[in-house]
């Protein structure tokens, strides 16, 4: 019942931690097996695989403690979910399911094979369910299943992380403050009546002007509808030159 006041709480449990070894292990976990992702897909798919890690850990979470409250597998108790294993356990099945053979260096153990890393991790939590942290186990779970789905969806063609990185780009460019635009519409019509004896340069010359006004107010009627950031660099260095008076 509490999350139905506090929704954001769904993200925002993945970015709290009991203390200081908490959040290093996560961190380290995160790094050793989000930069696979990273190298191999980029950081935005990795950062799309993380936060649906997390979010799928605790809606698991929800689902199974209000489907049994009552029942040995989350101890009879409240147990808190806190802390970014779910996306840690996301990064690690979704590398192990997008590059299974891929070998890492452990202590006393040597090169092992993501694949069975990933179970390792998925075993250790199945045993723990019934522990004092269920609800952890269970977020790294829930966080398993999505890192495995997300990378399964990915391979055809179906990208998770792309509403992820829209909000937080649409979120950046409220704090990003926008450069002044000199340059205002024109009327593009020209007088059809002009004089015969034209000559060919002053006729290229008008017409590149004009086609030159056109981009600009392209480029105007883009930023109108999608923001300042959504521009290419060559349509913001375009829209620089025409503000300073160069063509």
């Amino acid at each position: 019942n509490e999350v139905l006041y506090k929704p954001w709480s769904i993200i925002t449990y993945g970015f709290t931690h009991f203390d200081f070894f908490h959040i290093l292990f996560n961190m380290l976990g995160l790094y050793w097996f989000g930069r696979i992702i990273a190298e191999y897909l980029g950081q935005f798919k990795l950062l799309g695989v993380y936060i649906w890690g997390v979010v799928g850990g605790a809606l698991l979470y929800i689902l199974l403690y209000n489907l049994f409250p009552r029942l040995e597998i989350l101890g009879g108790l409240n147990p808190a979910m806190i802390g970014a294993s779910a996306g840690v356990y996301a990064a690690v099945v979704g590398a192990a399911t997008f590059q299974p053979d891929f070998s890492i260096r452990l202590l006393l153990f040597g090169s092992v094979r993501l694949k069975y890393v990933a179970l390792f991790f998925i075993i250790l939590s199945l045993s723990r369910v019934m522990g004092d942290n269920s609800g952890g186990n269970i977020a790294h779970l829930g966080g398993a299943l999505v890192g495995f789905l997300s990378i399964k969806q990915l391979q055809q063609g179906n990208d998770w992380s792309k509403p992820i990185v829209s909000i937080i780009t649409w979120v950046k460019s409220l704090f990003k403050p926008q450069p002044k635009i000199k340059v205002s519409y024109k009327n593009t019509s020209r007088n059809t009546t002009s004089s015969k004896t034209t000559s060919r340069t002053e006729r290229k010359a008008a017409s590149k002007s004009k086609s030159t006004q056109e981009e600009i107010d392209a480029i105007l009627d883009k930023i109108s509808e999608k923001g300042y950031d959504a521009l290419t660099k060559e349509e913001k260095k375009r829209l620089f030159d025409a503000s300073s008076g160069e063509r």
